[in-house]
């Protein structure tokens, strides 16, 4: 009985020790978990492959289904073949012009040539509203002198200091968030122990203000132009009048 328990104890010592190549088959997405298309626009779902040297990917199947899991339906089933290899590396799935019925989680099944099977899946979502862009100036000095304190930045725009409040600046205050905003004149000014250093961006299109004031004075000059013509002409026929009267 004592030799056969060490028997058997040497074949899981043996088995234990013996590679085990399927466990080294893995398969997953480059966005991970969650991705959002907008309705019309392509999906491209990436999915990249690990295996050891000796292992192959014969077989690669892409399904979709809803997202509560019902309704699974067979997208693609791509097959090692002679003149149709498959990329041991990934695989590639693009969906044209995305529609509602496109949404769901998409799973990729990858089978190698033992048979052992690997999946993974990533839920696609319809995005309501497009992300709002955003433009920025960002302010930076050269970090090259040692110092002991840290660079503040200030923004004005116009001539008017910036805070918080009235503005979208970031945590280190170097970068300014500009869309919404109406300034022409964007002045960045960095204090530390080395200094102060200024520097301006200045934009080809006028403030609001500066615009209101082109129109004023074209207004102005346009009425300025009408009365000047108008009295040349009661003038004018003043004079008229003279003559034929003392004709």
């Amino acid at each position: 009985m004592e030799t056969q328990h060490i028997l058997v104890w040497r074949i899981c010592l043996i088995l234990a020790l013996l590679p085990h190549s399927h466990q080294c088959l893995s398969v997953h997405f480059q966005n991970k978990g969650l991705l959002y298309v907008a309705p019309g626009r392509d999906l491209v779902l990436r999915a990249q492959f690990q295996i050891t040297p000796t292992e192959k990917i014969i077989m690669v199947i892409w399904d979709r289904q809803t997202e509560k899991g019902q309704g699974q339906v067979r997208l693609a089933d791509h097959q090692e073949a002679p003149g149709n290899p498959l990329d041991q590396k990934g695989a590639l799935f693009r969906v044209e012009n995305i529609s509602s019925s496109n949404f769901g989680v998409y799973t990729i099944t990858v089978t190698d040539q033992m048979g052992n099977e690997q999946s993974a899946n990533i839920l696609v979502r319809e995005i309501v509203s497009a992300p709002v862009a955003s433009l920025s100036l960002q302010c930076e000095v050269a970090n090259d002198r040692a110092q002991w304190d840290s660079p503040v930045f200030s923004w004005l725009v116009d001539g008017v200091e910036l805070s918080n409040q009235t503005a979208n600046l970031s945590a280190d205050g170097r970068r300014l968030y500009v869309s919404g905003m109406k300034g022409h004149n964007y002045t960045c000014v960095v204090n530390s122990s080395l200094g102060t250093s200024v520097t301006y961006y200045i934009t080809d299109s006028p403030t609001p203000s500066q615009s209101n004031q082109f129109w004023k004075i074209g207004i102005l000059l346009a009425i300025i132009i009408v009365l000047l013509i108008t009295c040349g002409y009661l003038s004018w026929k003043c004079v008229q009048r003279r003559t034929t009267g003392t004709i």
